[in-house]
């Protein structure tokens, strides 16, 4: 603790005792996860089960129960905003405050939960305001209604904002070609590690690696970062897929 307390002071940071909190963070099948005595300026560190950090909910099994349940109490109220105004303003406008309103607090944090089991309660609530922005029946298909909004589903969302990390760390990426020297079609790829754990198999690095691999050779080829995401963009809306799993296995 004397490094970390010295790393905060030469970058002129202060930690107030009283706020902080310590996670041992564990797989959760682990019952006897260790929790060693965390003492800073002459105070015992208080371990909890779960935090907020930078506006994400963490728990210690690393689960996203609890930041998905946090994410759709506010999707909910935002959802009612945006149903309130419905009859006032136009559909430009609604789908501005969409954005402003819901789509900002569904990507926010994606990369931690956006392919969690349970955030398909938020996927369902962003089709669910899609529909009201259309003012069509609760049962009708949203795919043409994401393509005519100009909106991706949340899934494209997730498989989108892993991609631009992996892109953007590319040149710290293996290509297969690296390590054999055949003709084969996948030798531009990046390469993909073996994976023990269910956590490391849904991780920026792998997983992030399978979901670039899978994008067409016009696009994986673009080296400007602006460029690379309005044509990634672009096919996401062509294709709008629906899970992860839908976009792994498309052509």
């Amino acid at each position: 603790m004397q490094q970390v307390s010295s790393w905060f002071r030469l970058n002129k940071l202060v930690i107030n005792p009283d706020k902080t909190t310590a996670i041992s963070f564990h797989a959760w099948q682990n019952k006897n996860n260790p929790t060693p005595e965390i003492i800073f300026q002459d105070m015992i560190i208080k371990y909890k089960i779960e935090t907020k950090f930078l506006g994400l909910h963490l728990a210690e099994d690393v689960k996203c129960n609890v930041h998905v349940k946090y994410v759709c109490n506010i999707l909910n109220k935002n959802y009612y905003i945006i149903h309130s105004l419905k009859n006032v303003i136009s559909n430009n406008a609604l789908r501005g405050i969409y954005f402003a309103n819901f789509h900002s607090h569904l990507r926010h944090g994606i990369l931690f939960g956006g392919n969690d089991s349970q955030g398909i309660k938020v996927f369902k609530l962003q089709k669910k305001v899609v529909r009201l922005i259309c003012n069509v029946k609760k049962r009708t298909s949203c795919r043409e209604l994401f393509k005519k909004l100009h909106i991706l589903p949340m899934p494209c969302v997730y498989i989108m904002e892993m991609v631009y990390q992996i892109k953007i760390n590319i040149k710290g990426l293996k290509h297969n070609l690296t390590i054999h020297e055949y003709e084969t079609r996948q030798r531009f790829d990046l390469q993909t590690r073996y994976c023990r754990t269910h956590i490391f198999k849904k991780s920026v690095t792998n997983l992030g690696t399978k979901l670039h691999n899978k994008l067409p050779n016009y696009i994986k080829g673009l080296e400007n970062l602006k460029l690379f995401k309005k044509e990634h963009k672009a096919f996401l809306l062509h294709h709008i897929f629906y899970s992860v799993d839908k976009y792994l296995t498309h052509g």
